[in-house]
């Protein structure tokens, strides 16, 4: 089974796809506390009301999860996209990677492989695939994604970061979307993650209690159904099994922002949604039926266990990757030693 992760920055699922919030409790509050280093600033006096939303602002994703399943994903404060992405393209905790906010500074993703860098290692003739307007998930800023340079003078690791930012993320996207389609149609990567900001942008200018904000998730949704149309076509042609993946990596307040542990920020999703094969999650994961919550830091783990991919493992008599210095000395006058 190939994947097809897409990422979509910023992303309330309450305004994307509102009727899964009542369908599952586990949406209702986050399943772990925050740390309160990052709880949220006071809500402001003129805090606009959210609208009565019943109708879905992105009828794609509705689509998919209706073929398949919405899990809730709680995120671990601070709400930022660097923590978010890291902890849900690594499956690393934010102690793990060292990513606390959007600078990376001082961050351990060198140790921490990426879920295609994860299918790389897995297999070494796998061809993976990402495409991101954000250059911290692809570029010299993080980057999450590592770059392979070995694999992409091969072509088996593709990277693209669009250049056409005249209308900012809109255009951008736009851009990502048509490059994705491509390769994604006429190569068939074994894993591809590809990334929007659009409706981030929308959320940071408007709110999320504006038109604007659910215009943006109406115009990425598209982009979502283009991508999805690419490998359907595959599998219809080629009877390739896909998996498709729709996470985000924080929500948004109704005046906009994010960064705190409120709520309606914390809240995420994951979609599953396959062609060739039911998804179907593990045992541990159902509650009455239901999924349940996840952590961010999950999402990779269970991607890579649902696509069947298992990693190395190496018990060492040492801690790896610790550097000890020991003193410079001399004879010591024990022979055995002596080289």
């Amino acid at each position: 089974m190939k994947l097809l992760l897409i990422g979509l920055d910023g992303v309330r699922i309450d305004v994307a796809v509102p009727s899964v919030i009542p369908e599952n409790p586990a949406f209702a509050e986050p399943h772990h506390p925050a740390d309160p280093r990052f709880a949220a600033e006071p809500a402001p006096a003129d805090r606009p009301e959210m609208p009565h939303i019943t109708s879905p602002a992105a009828p794609t994703l509705a689509r998919l999860v209706a073929g398949g399943v919405i899990a809730p994903v709680w995120m671990t404060p601070p709400t930022d996209s660097g923590p978010g992405w890291s902890n849900l393209l690594t499956g690393t905790t934010h102690e793990q990677n060292n990513v606390w906010r959007n600078e990376f500074v001082g961050h351990r993703l060198a140790e921490c492989p990426d879920v295609l860098s994860r299918v790389f290692f897995a297999d070494p003739r796998a061809r993976t695939y990402a495409a991101a307007t954000w250059e911290a998930l692809l570029g010299s800023f993080g980057p999450v994604v590592q770059r392979r340079i070995d694999q992409q003078r091969t072509g088996q690791h593709k990277l693209f970061v669009p250049h056409d930012f005249t209308r900012g993320c809109v255009s951008a996207d736009i851009e990502v979307r048509s490059h994705a389609c491509q390769v994604l149609n006429h190569e068939g990567p074994d894993a591809a993650f590809v990334y929007f900001e659009g409706v981030d942008e929308a959320g940071h200018r408007h709110g999320a209690a504006s038109p604007g904000y659910r215009s943006a998730i109406g115009e990425v949704d598209e982009h979502v159904r283009a991508l999805v149309k690419a490998v359907g076509e595959r599998h219809e042609a080629l009877g390739e099994r896909w998996l498709v993946a729709v996470t985000t990596d924080h929500g948004h307040n109704p005046e906009g922002g994010h960064g705190g542990d409120e709520i309606d920020v914390r809240r995420s999703f994951l979609i599953l949604h396959a062609f060739g094969a039911p998804v179907k999650l593990p045992a541990r994961l159902l509650a009455d039926g239901l999924p349940k919550a996840l952590y961010s830091h999950e999402v990779t783990p269970l991607l890579l266990e649902l696509l069947g991919v298992t990693g190395g493992s190496w018990r060492p008599e040492h801690e790896v990757g610790l550097a000890v210095d020991i003193p410079s000395v001399g004879p010591t006058g024990n022979p055995p030693f002596e080289w």
